[in-house]
């Protein structure tokens, strides 16, 4: 008798995992922007980088009494004599970390790409592009009339969200201008 209950509750359970379907809407960007739609090749990046260095510096210790006590048996009997120790400089080194801006090329092999859809979604390819992996769509935004942005969608927890990142299209050639605090920029030229 046991042996039926559990397998009809095996049953009644895998029928409905296999029922399981995800509700979750499919979403689309909309048609994407001619100007941008394409495969672009990653060639130049400029961002910030910290870099460590250390400074020598010394201090002066002045004289003073150091004081020596006897420990016996696990304990500090008394004190035992104090000698003078002379004043003296002492080296140490401090750790300075600096932020520093530096430019990186990128040679045509191994390609670093991009590619736009006109479906409005968005492919990327390379090691360096893994800031973009999880980025499945994107639109261009021309809400302000002086300045392009470029909306990329993060699809997670059933949730899709977008951020905006300034964009430049100047014939061939494409520049992507993160949110940084400083000047940063990824340029790209198109891949005939």
């Amino acid at each position: 008798m046991k042996k039926v209950f559990y397998l009809s509750l095996t049953l009644f359970l895998a029928s409905l995992l296999v029922n399981c379907k995800d509700t979750t809407a499919a979403f689309s960007p909309g048609a994407g922007d001619a100007r941008i739609t394409g495969t672009w090749r990653l060639v130049e990046r400029l961002y910030p980088i910290n870099v460590d260095y250390y400074v020598q510096d010394s201090f002066y210790v002045a004289e003073h009494y150091k004081k020596d006590s006897l420990f016996q048996n696990g304990l500090f009997v008394g004190i035992k004599d104090s000698v003078l120790v002379p004043g003296q400089y002492q080296k140490t080194s401090i750790k300075v970390t600096k932020s520093v801006d530096t430019t990186r090329q990128y040679a045509a092999n191994p390609a670093q790409t991009l590619t736009f859809g006109t479906d409005g979604q968005l492919t990327s390819e390379g090691a360096e592009m893994t800031y973009y992996l999880p980025t499945k769509y994107y639109r261009v935004d021309t809400t302000y009339p002086d300045s392009l942005f470029l909306n990329l969608y993060i699809s997670t927890n059933r949730t899709t969200v977008a951020f905006a990142q300034g964009v430049k299209i100047e014939a061939q050639t494409l520049t992507i201008l993160p949110r940084c605090e400083r000047a940063c920029y990824s340029k790209f030229v198109r891949v005939p």
